[in-house]
């Protein structure tokens, strides 16, 4: 519910920065579509907007770049779609 409210208010205001922290991770299908729409348009706008999320899907949707940092230390820099590809194939590694 505060994930929601603190979203609600964000969306109604014209940041120059925007953290959003693990919002897209609560909610329902449409809380969350309206989330991605209203990133989408904060982006169209120019706004910087960090997201910390460890839904891959939402990162692919809406970043341009990744900063991967694990165990405090930025551990790859780089286009989205290129860092979370590798992220993924570590994880299988990880796993095993």
């Amino acid at each position: 519910m505060k994930a929601r409210l603190g979203f609600a208010i964000a969306a109604h205001v014209e940041p120059d920065v925007l953290l959003v922290d693990e919002v897209l991770a609560v909610g329902d299908a449409e809380f969350q579509e309206r989330c991605f729409q209203k990133i989408e348009e904060f982006k169209r706008d120019g706004v910087t907007i960090f997201v910390v999320s460890h839904d891959l899907r939402a990162l692919r949707r809406v970043c341009d770049r990744i900063l991967w940092i694990e165990e405090h230390r930025i551990k790859m820099d780089g286009e989205a779609n290129t860092v979370l590809d590798i992220y993924e194939e570590h994880t299988k590694v990880v796993a095993k």
